[in-house]
């Protein structure tokens, strides 16, 4: 019974102090320190009227084939600072046009070089085991696409660009509001979410 109580309390102990260890950044976005809003827009270009969703700023390439969305920091949070990006291969802002940028989206990886397109095994050994895999299903992450729920619904009933499973990383009690997602669809990275408040 010691043993056992014992196990339990360093089991408990090591769960507290697991760490983030997802990605870090994603372009000039950081989730380790804090990146004004300004700072991306100076980059990115000032976002119009139009391609502003309340607390979401949207942006596409030139070429139309890559899709950014920014959330600035809500809540209790310092508003002039960005809480999520989201980099896609569709479009993830309806209700919104997106702003188009001559920043190469395409170019925008994470701290270990992932980007849309990367391979799942490349994701899984730059930053082994996820907290969760997770399949989309349902409503399940919807979210990802601004505005896809209006007016008490579902835009579309299905959207298979979200893929077919994601990989989660966060992290224990010190790093608990820091997270990376990547959505998978083809055994291809086809979103990034970089969080830094959930």
């Amino acid at each position: 019974m010691k043993n056992l109580l014992l196990f339990l309390l360093l089991l408990s102990s090591a769960a507290a102090q697991q760490t983030y260890a997802g990605a870090i950044d994603l372009g000039p976005f950081r989730i380790d320190r804090n990146i004004s809003l300004e700072s991306l827009f100076d980059r990115l270009g000032q976002p119009s009227p139009s391609s502003v969703g309340g607390d979401v700023f949207c942006y596409q390439s030139e070429d139309g084939k890559t899709f950014l969305a920014i959330t600035r920091m809500v809540g209790p949070y310092e508003p002039t600072l960005a809480g999520v990006v989201t980099l896609s291969g569709f479009s993830n802002c309806n209700g919104a046009r997106p702003q188009i940028t001559p920043d190469e989206l395409t170019k925008w990886k994470t701290d270990e070089g992932g980007g849309l397109g990367s391979n799942v095994e490349d994701v899984r050994k730059a930053y082994g085991k996820p907290s969760a895999e997770d399949k989309v299903e349902g409503t399940k992450y919807r979210w990802i696409i601004n505005g896809d729920f209006f007016d008490g619904h579902y835009l579309k009933e299905e959207r298979p660009e979200l893929g077919e499973y994601v990989l989660v990383y966060r992290g224990g009690a010190a790093d608990n509001y820091r997270a990376s997602m990547f959505g998978i669809g083809n055994r291809r990275v086809v979103w990034i979410v970089l969080s830094k408040h959930e």
